[in-house]
């Protein structure tokens, strides 16, 4: 007989025509477990559970009716059970066959109730009890569900036991020998798995000499054949082929997880472990995810490495009573690997293993921030594969009011009936940097984001928001940052300069077993439905600044590399921070001309924040007393209206909404996208950089990021003149100083134009300048004297008639007009290297200029 678990039958082993040499010890302690867990799976049943609020209402009405309503079970995901005298895993069975699985999930905690002896074993000696359980309930599915047993046998399905809620707690770092063999859960992140492949896990093979059938063989760490025919005619003991028809195989995967940052000691290097799935769990977890797995460690002889020597060789073991095995001085040979002098090694290598028996997501779609809609996940997740019933997703606001503890939900009720939600909100976001509301205002709606959509073409549209704080030093950028990787569970932080294209996106690298070449996760997909905080943006290289324009927009990683062609999925909010050149922002240039970030880089950004360190008497003191209160009271200094878990809790009760956008909206959307437009080519303001289409999508987003906010299902036209006056303020406009205009020689002028009266430089407002430069540029350009220049006199002289035929200025302010072009004339040429005097003359207004050749049109 052979067991459903893949676990031969001992028994079944030995022919009857074969005599015994000796009598079979029997493993009490394999039969004492088995049958304490059948009883188990027979007896359990969870206690009822009355709701006390209703239990005293009842009191207080005597209303039999209710009464018998408390009586009613609940199972652990709130849903009244209905009266039956089946035991509790007797239904968990049965939901198991109606999903079609052969994982039966045991909650630990169940286990140690029911007898703690028990739990208590199975803690301990798990790996070597594992077998006797598996049996236990093969046997109590062949008593209460015969035909499900039927299609195990004929078709060879593996069922195995799931263990959670297990108690035993270790790191990755504190896995030690005496772990070995026990059951114990370790949590970490995962950053790489490999493809799914069938493990063989009893083997039936048939004899290349004489076609005989080998008795079945379990599989252990390594693929094992028979070592001798079973026919007393035939000698064979190394031709074999296996038989695929009474095989057993199961599903398999490795999973590489990585300790997380939180339990890494200071200067230590995050370590790692191998972990195998089996069954139901494989593809549970994925590259990013932080999960808890169940199981047990186990180590694995390295006999790959034996076998690099010339002369090593494996020799089997003989008896000495056998006349093979009789040597000069009686003793056994035990066998082993001979010739391991030519290793250069006298050390025997292990290789720790963790075989896990449940995956359970610590940052599941119930707790993740960034939760997107089940259309946008490619696959999702199945409502029963590797799922614990505790982990299904609430489908309605009502019902994730319902799975928070009660203090949460009163709290979450308080913030929902709340007038200044959003000042409050803004508020408590970041407590500990005084000011900077702006910002907290753009990180606040970036964690709320927009609704992601799909077009008819199944082009995926974000509403993820992208955010970068540019200013100088010292101004509490990188702790945004910071806090956002103690506030939420799946943020990663790199910094730009010790970070690549490959780190940040994806790698592919070869698998050292298999040879097989597999995807390892960057900072973009382990940040995946979470945000990336990129620190010193501005530092990365221009090749790796390439390589995240695809992830930014599209929200995919595309890799074509050693055979490997995929597009992985990136759909992560980025959160950056960049000082300027030079260090200090200079409020005289244009945002883009203070970074060292591309055009089209910057375009993806839905907010540009610019901070400036500025002298102030009374905002530094208030800053110095905010610090001082920090350093001296610690977290008693902040007064913020809302904890960090009623903020995390408003946020995902937001996720539930989805805002449609109504007729007034669309129009206003319009009109605000058409008047950025205009101001960008009017140059009635000093524009970023070119406005696009994308920032008419940052003001959707925004607007939609606003309407969750305040829990409406519309987008309301003040919400999209709130996402305008942001977009506007954070990208559009940036303050610049007055341009002071003049040299010595310009001062006469000015002197001469104000009769004489010296009352300091002339200055004019730096739009104005960049408007009239622009436009003497471009006229030498559409005049066709590029090279052979223009006289200065008649590129003012048309600058003149073209401002007095246009009504700009009247026939009394042509001579300041005129004197006022001179000045921009000479700073073009002196200061900004825009034009160059091509022939000189010691009258300025006879000079013929041209275009400076490394002059930019887009600047």
């Amino acid at each position: 007989m052979i067991y459903t678990d893949g676990v031969d039958d001992d028994k079944a082993t030995i022919k009857p025509n074969q005599t015994h040499q000796f009598q079979k010890v029997q493993d009490e302690a394999k039969e004492w477990t088995k049958n304490k867990f059948l009883e188990f799976l027979n007896n359990f049943k969870l206690k009822k559970k009355i709701d006390k609020n209703n239990n005293n209402n009842n009191n207080n009405n005597n209303n039999n009716e209710d009464n018998n309503e408390n009586e009613n079970e609940y199972d652990e995901n709130g849903i009244k059970k209905e009266k039956t005298d089946k035991s509790y895993y007797h239904q968990q069975v049965e939901r198991m066959i109606k999903n079609d699985k052969s994982s039966l999930y045991i909650d630990f905690l169940h286990l140690e109730k029911f007898d703690k002896g028990l739990g208590k074993v199975l803690l301990m000696e798990y790996f070597r009890l594992e077998p006797a359980i598996r049996q236990g309930l093969s046997i109590f599915i062949q008593k209460h569900f015969p035909s499900f047993m039927e299609k195990v046998n004929k078709e060879r399905i593996v069922l195995s036991i799931c263990c959670y809620n297990v108690s035993t707690f270790v790191h990755i770092r504190e896995l030690r020998s005496s772990k070995i063999g026990s059951l114990c859960s370790i949590s970490g992140t995962v950053t790489r798995t490999s493809e799914v492949r069938p493990e063989l896990v009893i083997g039936s093979f048939i004899c290349k000499d004489c076609n005989t059938s080998s008795l079945p063989i379990l599989q252990q760490f390594k693929y094992t054949e028979p070592t001798k025919c079973l026919n007393p005619l035939c000698s064979n003991q190394r031709r074999w082929k296996i038989n695929l028809e009474e095989s057993t195989f199961t599903d398999w995967q490795k999973v590489r997880v990585q300790e997380n940052n939180s339990e890494i000691p200071g200067g230590s290097v995050p370590r790692s472990l191998e972990i195998i799935l089996r069954g139901d769990s494989v593809e549970t977890a994925r590259a990013g995810d932080t999960c808890t797995f169940v199981g047990t460690m186990n180590v694995i002889p390295d006999v790959s490495k034996m076998s690099i020597g010339n002369n090593a060789q494996i020799i089997k073991g003989v008896a000495s009573s056998t006349k093979e095995g009789s040597n000069a001085n009686g003793k056994d040979d035990f066998g082993g690997v001979g010739g391991l002098k030519d290793l250069g090694v006298r050390e025997m290598n292990y290789r720790v293993c963790f075989i896990s028996q449940s995956v359970r997501s610590n940052v599941s779609k119930l707790s993740s921030i960034n939760r997107k809609e089940s259309g946008d996940n490619h696959g999702g997740h199945s409502h029963s594969v590797g799922i614990i019933d505790e982990d299904l997703e609430p489908e309605s606001k009502e019902s994730f009011l319902d799975s928070l503890p009660k203090k949460e939900k009163d709290s979450l009720k308080k913030m929902i009936k709340s007038k200044k939600i959003y000042q409050n909100l803004v508020n408590s976001i970041c407590p500990s940097i005084f000011g900077h509301e702006e910002i907290k205002r753009g990180v606040l709606l970036m964690l709320f984001g927009g609704v992601h959509k799909k077009t008819p073409e199944k082009i995926r549209l974000r509403g993820d928001i992208n955010v970068c704080i540019v200013g100088d030093p010292s101004t509490s950028k990188s702790t945004f940052l910071k806090y956002l990787i103690s506030f939420l569970p799946r943020t990663v932080y790199t910094s730009g300069k010790a970070s690549s294209a490959a780190g940040l996106t994806a790698t592919v690298v070869k698998d050292q077993d298999s040879g097989d070449f597999n995807i390892e996760a960057g900072a973009l997909m382990l940040a995946d439905n979470g945000i990336c905080c990129i620190d010193e943006f501005d530092k990365m290289e221009p090749g790796d600044q390439v390589a995240i324009h695809e992830a930014m927009e599209q929200q995919t990683i595309s890799i074509a590399k050693a055979g490997i062609h995929a597009s992985l999925n990136a759909r992560t909010s980025i959160l950056a921070a960049a000082n300027p050149i030079g260090g200090r922002y200079d409020r005289n240039k244009t945002l883009k001309q203070n970074l060292n970030i591309g055009g089209p880089l910057m375009s993806r950004f839905d907010l540009f924040f610019v901070v400036l360190d500025e002298c102030n008497q009374e905002s530094d003191h208030r800053i110095a007393e905010h610090i001082v209160l920090t350093h001296q009271k610690r977290e008693k200094a902040f007064n913020a209206p809302f904890s960090a878990t009623e903020i995390k809790n408003y946020i995902k009760y937001s996720k539930f909404i989805r805002p449609t956008i109504p007729d007034e909206s669309v129009q206003l959307l319009v009109q605000h996208y058409d008047r950025l437009r205009q101001m960008d080519t009017s140059g009635s303001k000093t524009p970023a950089y070119r406005i696009t289409v994308r920032q008419l999508e940052s003001l959707i987003r925004l607007s939609e990021s606003l309407a969750r906010l305040h829990l409406d299902t519309k987008v309301l036209p003040k919400y999209v003149n709130e996402a305008a006056r942001l977009l506007e303020k954070s990208i559009v406009h940036v303050e610049t100083n007055d341009v002071i205009l003049g040299d010595e020689d310009d001062d006469d002028l000015a002197k001469n134009d104000n009769n004489g009266e010296d009352d300091g430089k002339l200055t004019m407002n730096y739009s104005k300048y960049s408007q009239l430069s622009k436009l003497l540029v471009l006229q030498i350009k559409q005049s066709g004297k590029e090279k052979s220049g223009i006289k200065q006199i008649d590129l003012i002289d048309w600058y003149i008639k073209d401002q007095l035929e246009s009504g700009t200025i009247t026939d009394d302010e042509v001579k300041k007009e005129t004197i006022i072009t001179k000045m921009v004339i000479n700073k073009m040429i002196n200061k900004d290297n825009s034009l160059v005097v091509l022939v000189p003359n010691q009258y300025p207004d006879h000079r013929i200029l041209i275009i400076h050749p490394n002059y930019s049109f887009d600047q």
